[in-house]
């Protein structure tokens, strides 16, 4: 099969067209061909093991998510059909075929585009976790999203959206992508997440700040971030693009009673991130099937253009998520 190959790390990742042997589905797994692959930032490591549970890529092959056709299923796998439509997410997607436990297949319904597949599992099952597994967004909650134009956060400001919430307030470094926002669900745009925002989240909310925060830049945002959320509410951290460092006044912590939380699939059992998929579906397989929950999709490039996609996604001017695809 072809696969693509990474070496390196970061700006200076390179990759590769190879051929492998296509694998075999173990106990438990599914072996797709893959259709479309979502592009992450975190492709620039690609000898990076991302989830503990799931079987390793054969290879330094890319890819967290991928969409495809099931072409076998292993032993003691029941229920799945040759050419079913199903996404997930997998280590080493950016190849011909990939194969995962079962267990985390999101069925795909047959008016979805594979890019609108690929582009499911890491953003939306980590926001879904995010929004009320953990953060427990109360319906006609108030939400702020860091980072809001980020795959994670995109997937957040719709979610909240069908869940009701009351206010949605997002940041942003760029004004632009915020503006076209505004016409999915954004009440409250945040052009410089470092400087004023709490303020304007205050002021908004009649100084009882918001129920929840995912925040996906953490760094030295964490104390103006407390001092705009709610007593009683939570800060649910699903990425650090502003540093993995941080003071924490615990005064005020502990005054507004915050409940921090971090959010990570890469030391979640099998169990667990099973557990998310079966929750996400239980509140919007319907919301997929009707079309009413639709990634964004920024661009698609064919899949021997990797290099392109990878180049996209580093120079984050992207609105919505990157793919990859095959030719039928």
């Amino acid at each position: 099969m072809k696969i693509w190959v990474g070496s390196g790390a970061g700006a200076e990742v390179k990759f590769h067209l190879s051929d492998i042997p296509a694998p075999k589905p173990g106990p438990g797994e599914l072996l797709i061909r893959v259709k479309a692959a979502g592009i992450n930032r975190v492709d620039q490591f690609p000898t990076v093991s991302h989830f503990s549970h799931s079987p390793p890529a054969p290879a330094a092959i890319p890819g967290l998510e991928a969409a495809g056709e099931v072409v076998e299923a292993g032993p003691g796998v029941a229920g799945y059909r040759g050419g079913e439509r199903v996404a997930a997410m997998v280590q080493g997607g950016c190849a011909e075929f990939v194969r995962f436990n079962a267990a985390l297949a999101i069925p795909i319904p047959d008016g979805m585009s594979w890019a609108q597949a690929a582009a499911l599992p890491v953003s939306y099952l980590t926001a879904h976790n995010a929004l009320f597994a953990l953060g427990q967004l109360p319906a006609g909650g108030r939400l702020l999203i860091h980072a809001v134009t980020s795959g994670v956060g995109l997937a957040a400001l719709q979610l909240a959206g069908l869940h009701g919430a009351a206010l949605i307030a997002g940041s942003s470094s760029s004004p632009e992508k915020l503006e076209r926002l505004r016409g999915m669900g954004l009440h409250l745009a945040l052009a410089d997440p470092y400087n004023g925002f709490a303020e304007r989240v205050l002021e908004r909310t009649g100084e009882k700040g918001v129920d929840v925060v995912v925040d996906h830049i953490g760094g030295g945002l964490l104390n103006q971030t407390m001092s705009c959320t709610a007593v009683g509410g939570a800060i649910v951290n699903v990425g650090r693009l502003g540093g993995v460092k941080a003071e924490i006044d615990l005064n005020m912590h502990a005054a507004r009673r915050i409940r921090l939380i971090g959010a990570t699939f890469r030391t979640r059992s099998l169990d667990e991130h099973a557990s998310v998929v079966r929750a996400f579906l239980a509140d919007h397989g319907e919301g997929l099937a009707d079309g009413s929950l639709a990634p964004l999709i920024d661009s698609v490039f064919p899949f021997d253009d990797l290099p392109a996609a990878m180049a996209r996604s580093m120079n984050r001017g992207q609105l919505g998520k990157i793919v990859i695809e095959r030719a039928s």
